[in-house]
């Protein structure tokens, strides 16, 4: 097969399905990895897809990656993040928890901190499941339309709910994080709930692992001046450094000692 035609190939792979591996490429058109390397980097090199280590995903700002992918992509960096999230939770705080795979790993942590007296308000299912091995959290579940991609309720019934509530915390990821300060998520029904979450919080907390600076999304949620504490797995770049600290953001990098 000609290079251009299975760089083709490649592509129509990554708009069907988001992401995909290198092992199951070179499976695909039996090749040897470094020829999907060479793909992959001459494919990422013209701007067409992104680069991950063992896979590329698509360069869209409109799709995010499978909910699947997601759970193990930059997992152990997700990780260093939810510990350093759950460390700042005290007793008796009450919790709005939005969607996504960095709030799930908080969720597990904040079950294994063994906090007294927490009240979460979620519209992630996933999320609550998991909180729900603590017995002692209060989990409040909002209504709305149940969205499979991220396992997630939506809608106006969703944020309704959520308007009931005056919390101290909120957890929430991003999809993407541009330079400008701008954060922004792939779908309208990803920023509906979370602005109301984001309206009714005394502390904002955001959840961003390291290549949520480089994706790019196409719908607004908030700006980093509306969040008061940006935690990530890496220092950001040095414009991005600047960008936070202008908004007045606490930062924190969490590292291997956050486990």
């Amino acid at each position: 097969m000609q290079i251009d035609s299975r760089q083709e190939r490649i592509l129509e792979i990554l708009m069907r399905r988001g992401y995909a591996g290198i092992d199951e490429l070179v499976a695909s058109f039996d090749v040897t990895p470094q020829t999907i390397r060479r793909d992959l980097q001459d494919l990422a090199d013209r701007g067409l897809l992104r680069r991950h280590h063992g896979g590329a995903s698509v360069m869209s700002s409109t799709a995010n990656t499978d909910y699947a992918r997601r759970h193990i992509e930059n997992a152990a960096e997700k990780a260093n993040i939810a510990a350093a999230a759950a460390s700042l939770i005290t007793p008796g705080s009450s919790i709005f928890m939005t969607p996504g795979t960095t709030v799930e790993a908080t969720a597990s942590a904040l079950v294994e901190r063994k906090l007294t007296g927490l009240r979460v308000i979620t519209n992630s299912t996933a999320a609550a499941r998991i909180l729900g091995r603590d017995s002692g959290i209060a989990i409040h579940v909002t209504g709305g339309l149940w969205q499979q991609n991220n396992h997630a309720l939506s809608g106006p019934a969703a944020a309704e709910f959520v308007g009931r509530y005056r919390c101290d915390v909120l957890l929430t990821s991003i999809g993407s994080i541009d330079s400008d300060g701008w954060l922004l998520e792939f779908r309208d029904e990803e920023t509906l709930v979370a602005k109301a979450m984001l309206a009714n919080a005394r502390r904002r907390i955001l959840l961003a692992d390291h290549s949520k600076f480089t994706r790019v999304a196409a719908c607004k949620l908030a700006e980093l001046s509306d969040m008061t504490t940006v935690i990530t797995d890496r220092p950001p770049s040095s414009a991005m450094m600047k960008k936070i600290k202008d908004s007045k953001c606490e930062l924190i990098v969490a590292g291997d000692d956050q486990k």
